[in-house]
């Protein structure tokens, strides 16, 4: 017999897998990850293909963070100084509270053993356009929201099963440096568009990180910084005094907060 796919508070339609159970931190649709970002899509478990992995980023903290902490240059990176003043004539300060130095993606599988890059915070070399994206805080200038667009590459095809989305972040909160590490597991299970202008595995790769060494890798928040974090301290500028910057507290996501699980149960005999 089968034991039928079991939700919590998360109405939705997921086929049955032989996972472990799982829980994400989801609010509203949105899956907040142990950093600044937020997931707005995929959903977890989501069956993907078609021509492109589509990945949709909430980089502001619902709002919170104002557009000079996480809106980087072309090449990736992010003024370390922001305008203090509407003006022409204004003055500058240097970011020093909460801000994101980088976000970078990679497309995992431990099974296959593989570790694609999608986005490596560097512009991809003009013979290999569609190989991997552009620095995902470049993207989309003056959006909250980052799309990513990715081209499945050649070696991947229906039926793989689970992957993992893996968004590696790094950031300043609160004047303290972090990097956290986020897995997004989704399935490839739908056909992917045979057309597609597929980059060559090889091109891809990495050498595959275990769990243990992910776990270890990074120096990560022991909150969520939007849910149930103290509030992010963010540069702001100040009317009174136009030519330096101050700091304000930006409230946490308030007690209306849902926790969504997803148990994921399978027995068969």
């Amino acid at each position: 017999m089968k034991w039928e796919l079991q939700l919590s508070t998360l109405v939705a339609l997921i086929p049955r897998l032989s996972y472990a159970a799982r829980s994400f931190l989801i609010v509203n649709g949105q899956i907040y990850t142990p950093g600044l970002a937020i997931v707005d899509a995929p959903q977890p478990f989501t069956p993907l293909g078609g021509t492109t992995l589509q990945v949709a980023l909430d980089v502001s903290g619902d709002g919170r963070l104002p557009p000079y902490t996480y809106q980087a240059l072309p090449n990736g990176t992010v003024p370390s100084s922001y305008n203090t003043s509407t003006s022409d004539n204004g003055g500058t300060a240097t970011l020093t509270e909460t801000f994101y130095h980088s976000i970078t993606i990679f497309l995992s599988s431990y099974v296959n053993d593989q570790n694609f890059t999608i986005s490596n915070g560097t512009v991809p070399p003009s013979r290999w356009n569609n190989s991997y994206v552009a620095p995902v805080l470049s993207l989309e200038p003056g959006s909250t929201v980052k799309h990513v667009n990715w081209v499945w590459p050649a070696c991947l095809k229906k039926g793989l099963g689970e992957y993992n989305i893996s968004i590696h972040q790094s950031f300043t909160y609160n004047s303290s440096e972090y990097y956290t590490i986020f897995d997004l597991p989704i399935n490839l299970m739908n056909d992917l568009d045979p057309s597609r202008n597929a980059t060559d595995c090889d091109l891809l790769n990495n050498p595959p990180i275990s769990p243990d060494e992910l776990q270890h890798s990074g120096d990560t928040l022991d909150f969520q910084p939007w849910v149930n974090g103290t509030g992010a301290q963010v540069d702001v500028n100040d009317p009174n005094q136009p030519s330096i910057g101050s700091v304000v507290d930006v409230p946490r996501a308030s007690s209306y907060l849902v926790m969504a699980v997803i148990a994921l149960m399978v027995y068969t005999s």
